[in-house]
């Protein structure tokens, strides 16, 4: 019988592990940057699209489907297996198949056998073992958690090994086909089950997969829409430059800002029916994303080209621009988690698929309409559409769903932030003008850092009896004052001694 003891241990086993495989992820790329070059990374990049897309389409939902039935049976797995293969086994075949005309496309005769390994590992990615949603739904994730962080290290350092030695583009592709064929092994020895086929359910398991489909595939096309336009419309450097610094845009979104957002929007479940504390507690979720991507967007963007430089090289340093543009990104997901947990816990889901309708057509209009004059114009012009249509989800969503009164509240301590960041980063530029080691960009994020957050607590004080969210903070804060207090009055006893 599960408990909230197996429950909170099975979250914290999955934070790990994702935890685990994003910093070795981000250390891997930032050394395998080092070595290759954005060519290789655009090569690759462009047969991932095709891979990425056989993975979206594919997705049946099967594991969401059987994890949600009060009690799993063989029967169920086995045809939840047997849909997967069917679908995917078919489209990793067909992948295989056009990996000639793809090739002839971009006229880039090295696609051809990457996207041939990479069909077949997608194919491979299908033999796991199906006695793994078994361990997954009673929240036995030890082994699977220890398992997937030991191949993670172990993949990762063949995968820099052959970057070193070889100094080739099949580094990357022979380190995402040993993640699937470690993961596929691993299966085997923590859940061993031979797959077998069945149809004994596949009614039923279609009726649930039908609707999950076109929503995948109209994420997908919203998410990687720009990619797709760029990897047919510039040459390969500027698809592997564009498609990286897009992904290190990302990673404080990704390891931080979610994280640190999940506990706080789960509450939102607790004050649905009651309207007034519901806006008060997203005034709390508004704060704390502004008072953490706040500092982050400033940084990113000022210090692009330096941190380029320092981390992955001066050959990526052309591409230090489109780091800077992709720092507001940082909004768009920040925004688009804390908007959607609203809509969903509304029960309003069709307004979720109208907005990712939206997201898309706007997109291929923009892409379609304007003759871009360099990657970088077209990377602005994506993140200004993308800002801006975030921003009017929030409108509507708050219109809707927490009250137009709320505006004001909501903003209130958004704008603070965004004036003492500009501020405290433009003090720190009088106080070191020019940002060209290590040391002195470390001392400028510091001082930066450290002004925005005693101006930032100050605030917090100086308004905490009529700023909710700055009142909440205090709350917080005071258990740790009174163990700063305490312990400062026990020295100055001991001193006076």
């Amino acid at each position: 019988m599960l408990t909230a003891r197996s429950g909170i241990i099975a979250s914290s086993l999955s934070v790990l592990t994702q935890v685990t495989r994003r910093m070795v992820g981000v250390v891997s790329l930032i050394i395998m940057a080092r070595i290759l070059s954005p060519e290789d990374y655009g090569l690759v990049a462009i047969a991932l699209i095709f891979l990425n897309f056989i993975d979206v389409i594919s997705n049946t939902g099967g594991k969401s489907y059987l994890l949600s039935q009060e009690t799993l049976t063989d029967e169920l797995v086995y045809t939840s297996w047997t849909l997967g293969f069917l679908l995917k086994g078919t489209l990793s075949v067909l992948l295989a198949i056009s990996s000639y005309p793809i090739s002839l496309y971009y006229d880039d005769p090295r696609l051809m056998p990457i996207i041939l390994v990479f069909s077949l590992q997608s194919f491979i990615g299908l033999l796991g073992s199906p006695g793994m949603i078994y361990k997954y739904k009673n929240q036995e994730l030890g082994a699977i958690t220890k398992w997937q962080i030991i191949s993670r290290f172990v993949t990762t350092g063949i995968t820099i090994s052959i970057a070193i030695i070889y100094e080739t583009y099949w580094a990357l592709v022979i380190g995402q086909f040993l993640i699937t064929v470690s993961q596929v092994s691993a299966s085997y020895v923590i859940a061993p089950k031979l797959p077998r086929l069945s149809l004994s359910n596949i009614r039923e398991q279609w009726d649930f997969s039908k609707w999950i489909l076109p929503q995948s595939v109209l994420n997908f096309f919203r998410s990687q829409l720009d990619v797709i336009f760029v990897s047919g419309s510039f040459e390969k450097a500027m698809v592997g430059g564009y498609n990286s610094m897009r992904y290190y845009a990302n990673i404080p979104t990704t390891m931080f800002i979610n994280p640190a957002s999940g506990p706080l929007l789960t509450q939102f479940s607790q004050f649905k029916n009651n309207p007034a504390y519901f806006a008060k507690q997203l005034q709390v979720v508004m704060f704390y994303m502004s008072l953490i991507s706040t500092p982050i967007i400033y940084l990113m963007y000022n210090h692009a080209e330096y941190v380029v430089e320092l981390i992955l090289g001066s050959k990526w340093l052309p591409y230090a621009g489109l780091l800077a543009i992709f720092s507001f990104f940082t909004i768009v997901m920040t925004l688009n988690n804390t908007l959607s947990q609203i809509v969903m816990l509304k029960g309003k889901t069709s307004l979720l698929f109208a907005y990712s309708v939206y997201s898309l057509i706007a997109q291929a209009v923009l892409f379609l309409t304007f003759d871009f004059e360099s990657i970088f114009q077209l990377a602005e012009y994506k993140i200004s559409l993308d800002v801006i249509s975030v921003l009017l989800f929030f409108v509507i969503v708050v219109w809707l769903y927490v009250g137009k009164s709320a505006f004001g509240a909501l903003l209130l301590p958004v704008l603070p932030a965004i004036a003492l960041i500009l501020f405290s980063g433009k003090v720190a530029f009088l106080i070191i003008p020019d940002v060209d080691s290590i040391l002195t960009l470390i001392a400028h994020s510091l001082i930066t850092s450290v002004l925005f957050g005693g101006l930032q607590l100050a605030l917090i004080f100086s308004l905490k009896d009529r700023v909710h969210c700055y009142g909440y903070t205090v709350k917080l804060m005071t258990p740790l004052l009174k163990v700063i207090r305490t312990k400062l009055d026990r020295n100055r006893n001991a001193e006076s001694k």
